[in-house]
């Protein structure tokens, strides 16, 4: 059903091209893949320059589409595991997205290659990359279902570049299985983790927005933070005046090592009569106004593998002009 919702949609904006692409009249196929190729002790050694889309193909050897209409390009491999044992990943909408690999087969996209460079000169590769559900069609829909995120990261030596940490799956974040491209941060002496800002909500709005932090903890990449409430845009149809705001973060220098403090600012509005999602601290500063203009500094602590970043309170909140 949401599929044909979809289509429908697409057909009446005029965009069917730009959703699904130049798909061959007999539609996509798969290629079944081994076992051995979603073990996070995967060892692959890729000769030469660097290139994303290769890498990828080589962790995930299945069949290769590059669909080119205009300016769109629908990109990814095709594949399924049939001797794989189905695995539940969290899905950030709270919808289940059933095991992965996922029974009707998976279609893996790149999404981005992010270049590093540690303090003692050596070089490194990090690939994000989005999976969801398996379509002869190319498409990918499900408006509260996330793309399930995973990460590769190559060190380069005299040999080639050397796969060095592998997370085939982490957890699901977006919207119709499409995850948000992750953005690096430096949390740490040459650390780095990435940030993915989620936005999700009824359609028209308002959505609703949340950042994921992304970090390499006990030889594998797992979320460390959860910051909910960053972001509300204006939309939707509402009685009375509604809340809205964005949001920003940064990394204050710190002594720590690893792991540094994340601060994260929201500026917006705030209405007497829509305080959801907003911390206690901005709503007090209401003090019987209709609406106000705020600013507000949350700040997040590592408090080790276990437990992740953990918002300090109280939140620092003042009124704004």
């Amino acid at each position: 059903m949401m599929k044909r919702l979809f289509v429908m949609l697409c057909l009446q904006a005029g965009l069917m091209a730009t959703c699904f692409g130049q798909v061959p009249e007999d539609g996509l196929k798969k290629k079944n893949i081994s076992d051995t190729f979603l073990l996070p002790s995967r060892t692959l050694l890729l000769q030469g320059t660097f290139n994303g889309q290769s890498a990828l193909m080589q962790l995930f050897p299945g069949k290769h589409y590059r669909l080119v209409d205009g300016k769109y390009v629908n990109e990814m491999i095709n594949w399924e595991c049939k001797t794989c044992k189905a695995r539940t990943y969290e899905d950030v909408n709270e919808d289940n997205p059933g095991g992965f690999p996922y029974k009707p087969g998976v279609a893996t996209r790149l999404m981005n290659v992010m270049d590093f460079k540690d303090s003692s000169g050596q070089q490194y590769k990090v690939i994000s990359f989005n999976h969801s559900e398996f379509d002869e069609d190319g498409a990918q829909v499900s408006r509260f279902t996330g793309g399930l995120l995973g990460l590769a990261k190559f060190v380069q030596t005299d040999q080639g570049w050397n796969l060095r940490m592998f997370q085939p799956a982490i957890k699901a974040y977006g919207a119709f299985s499409s995850c948000p491209t992750p953005q690096p941060l430096l949390i740490g002496t040459d650390q780095y983790a990435f940030m993915l800002k989620h936005s999700n909500g009824g359609g028209g709005g308002p959505f609703d927005g949340a950042y994921f932090l992304i970090a390499g903890v006990n030889g594998g990449y797992q979320q460390v933070m959860a910051a909910y409430g960053i972001e509300r845009t204006e939309g939707g149809v509402e009685e009375g005046p509604q809340s809205f705001w964005t949001s920003t973060y940064t990394v204050p220098p710190s002594d720590k090592k690893y792991f540094r403090d994340i601060v994260v600012t929201l500026k917006g509005t705030v209405s007497a009569n829509d305080t959801d999602r907003l911390p206690d601290d901005v709503t007090a500063l209401l003090k019987g106004k209709k609406t106000a203009h705020f600013i507000a500094e949350e700040r997040f602590v590592y408090k080790g593998a276990t437990k992740g970043y953990q918002l300090q309170l109280p939140v620092k909140a003042t009124l704004t002009k």
